[in-house]
């Protein structure tokens, strides 16, 4: 575990180095926040008439008795709510992309392979430097959006449904997850391709399923409860496990040792 801890320190401190890294790690969970918070404040300063449709075909009894602004606001609160969920995906794939091919790139991979570091030693100390930043990232930026809820809804009614014990459950319990998906995934295929934008477009395919559970609450399919977030919680976790054994399995040392030396 020592030697793991060694290498997520090795991580941290070449990651600080990467001024256009980082940047990219800031900018888009920026955009992601402030963006919903400015189109929530446009929806409550639009006339009545402009927000009618925009919960006609919601089915969550959260809504019932909501004015038409109230309505408008809570629909696309929620539905913007769920793009915390993308940063534990975003953030981590930036990162782990460049832990091997970064490393191969800067020719400091094959001196780390031939260490006398165990393989799930060298993923651990890998995946924990991109899970950290990717899990307080998403936890801190969902909080500014939180607090800054406040000043732009028209009402207590309206934060309430869009800051629901259901969403803060389901952020709680599946970020970490996800994170850890990504980063598994993404660590996996940095061992096969020599490129670390290709990493990061192959990974995205774990987005998909987010995008399909963003449109079934879009259209009033799939309702979010208590129940369901703790069920995903869950099941997120064991993909999480699995992911992460799949990454120690995948990755083929041996033959990235004398492929890249």
């Amino acid at each position: 575990m020592n030697k793991a801890l060694v290498i997520l320190q090795k991580e941290w401190l070449e990651l600080r180095g990467e001024r256009t890294l980082l940047l990219t790690l800031i900018i888009p969970p920026l955009i992601l926040t402030l963006m919903p918070l400015v189109v929530i404040s446009a929806i409550g300063r639009t006339p009545d008439e402009d927000t009618r449709q925009l919960g006609a075909v919601v089915a969550d009894p959260a809504f019932a008795g909501l004015s038409e602004r109230e309505l408008g606001q809570a629909v696309l609160g929620k539905q913007f709510g769920l793009l915390f969920l993308l940063m534990p995906l975003l953030v981590p794939s930036v990162i782990a992309s460049y832990s091997i091919v970064g490393e191969k790139t800067n020719r400091t991979l094959e001196p780390l392979l031939a260490t006398p570091v165990r393989t799930w030693e060298l993923l651990l100390g890998k995946c924990l430097a991109s899970l950290i930043p990717a899990i307080a990232i998403t936890w801190t930026t969902a909080l500014i959006f939180v607090l800054a809820l406040r000043l732009v809804v028209v009402s207590d009614r309206v934060y309430q449904v869009i800051v629901s014990g259901s969403w803060v459950l389901l952020l709680l319990l599946s970020a970490p997850s996800l994170a850890l998906i990504m980063v598994a995934a993404t660590v996996a295929i940095s061992g096969r391709v020599n490129d670390p934008r290709s990493a990061q477009q192959i990974a995205a395919v774990v987005v998909v399923p987010l995008l399909a559970l963003f449109f079934a609450q879009l259209i009033g399919v799939l309702v979010l409860s208590p129940l369901l977030a703790i069920i995903a919680g869950a099941a997120l976790a064991f993909l999480a496990a699995l992911a992460l054994g799949g990454a120690n399995v995948l990755f083929e040392r041996e033959n990235i040792l004398t492929r890249w030396s």
